[in-house]
């Protein structure tokens, strides 16, 4: 049986239809769900195998980015904490990062503090370009098994600074090798470089590039022809393998 993939979305979502077609070219089954669905008790969370927060400025970036989306989630939590705890595949990704910051579930902590934030870039505007990341082999994360040293993803954001409460904070990413990848070139002044975090599980990450931008190989700047497929497929891959 397939694995289902949750796709959760909201107002001005919009990267959900690409992230669906990535789980469902992995494998998986995907169904994008707005989160009023889930609210008014039309869909469970628990339902599905895997949960995907897309790409996309959500309820208009209001307050500051996935803030609003965030506080939706958080009256959600008991299906979301039981989600996580149950080791089940979590994915945010730049708009679904920073909603996984500001509900506190990334970094993760035992109180369920926020213990982060996702800030205005340094250069103080909107960046899109292509990005060279860093994978770090020692970390947990299911999503990034596999990858090669070095890749290529696409960013398209506002507020991607991501910023730790404090300095113990950080080392404890750094240490618990809980950052699965670095900027080789950092754009907007993450602290150390941090592209993105996940558990000590592995089962949530938050990135700011978007994988599902660059899944096949011409997507990516080079149009690596004797490659089908990009790096952007294996973090989907991995979760659909992981579930099944």
């Amino acid at each position: 049986m397939k694995p289902k993939a949750l796709i959760l979305r909201g107002a001005a979502t919009n990267c959900d239809m690409e992230t669906a077609a990535a789980f469902n070219y992995c494998g998986a089954k995907a169904e994008t769900v707005h989160i009023n669905e889930i609210l008014k008790g039309f869909k469970k969370i628990s339902d599905y195998d895997i949960l995907a927060l897309p790409g996309g400025f959500s309820y208009g970036d209001d307050i500051s980015a996935g803030q609003i989306f965030a506080l939706k989630i958080r009256s959600l939590k008991k299906d979301f904490e039981n989600f996580i705890k149950a080791g089940k595949p979590v994915i945010g990704i730049c708009n679904g990062f920073q909603v996984l910051v500001k509900t506190g579930y990334l970094p993760e902590n035992p109180c369920g503090e926020r213990r982060a934030t996702l800030f205005l870039n340094d250069c103080g505007r909107f960046i899109c370009k292509w990005v060279k990341l860093k994978v770090n082999p020692k970390s947990p994360c299911i999503f990034t098994k596999g990858l090669p040293e070095e890749i290529e993803l696409p960013i398209a954001h506002g507020e991607g600074k991501f910023l730790p409460r404090d300095k113990k904070d950080l080392e404890a990413i750094l240490a618990g090798n809980l950052a699965p990848v670095f900027y080789v070139e950092n754009p907007n002044g993450s602290a150390a470089d941090i592209a993105g975090i996940c558990s000590s599980r592995g089962n949530v990450l938050g990135l700011m590039p978007h994988p599902e931008r660059n899944f096949f190989g011409v997507q990516g700047q080079k149009k690596e022809g004797k490659n089908f497929l990009s790096a952007g497929f294996m973090f989907f891959k991995n979760a659909v393998d992981y579930c099944s």
